[in-house]
């Protein structure tokens, strides 16, 4: 790959706005749900180690391996951006208290984090 295309794909990742919000996964009546910065990163991830079967959060791992056909990813909650380079960490800290709220039978997707 030649510098000039190299710096020209840099400049475009930077410049991208990924989807940000609340994710969550969803079993039957069964629900988790997680911050996200970036949801497609945070989709392929989780999807990643659940069929790896490392997920950290052993219920929805266990689920996962007894049903994988009833899982469904969503977005549930899109915070759209102020600036690109601003910090939406509150915001999506509030996003996410509504959301657990809008939801009571949602659970953490992410133990010991939002």
């Amino acid at each position: 790959m030649d510098k000039d295309y190299r710096k020209t794909l840099r400049e475009e990742y930077e410049k991208r706005r990924p989807d940000m919000g609340i994710v969550c996964w969803r079993s039957g009546d069964r629900m988790w749900i997680a911050i996200s910065k970036d949801a497609a990163a945070d989709y392929n991830s989780t999807f990643f180690q659940l069929r790896l079967g490392s997920w950290t959060n052993k219920e929805m791992q266990k689920a996962y391996n007894d049903d994988p056909d009833s899982f469904e990813w969503s977005l549930l909650k899109r915070l759209e951006y102020k600036e690109r380079d601003e910090d939406h960490s509150e915001d999506l800290e509030l996003l996410y208290m509504m959301c657990m709220d809008e939801y009571p039978q949602a659970k953490q997707m992410r133990p010991g984090k939002r």
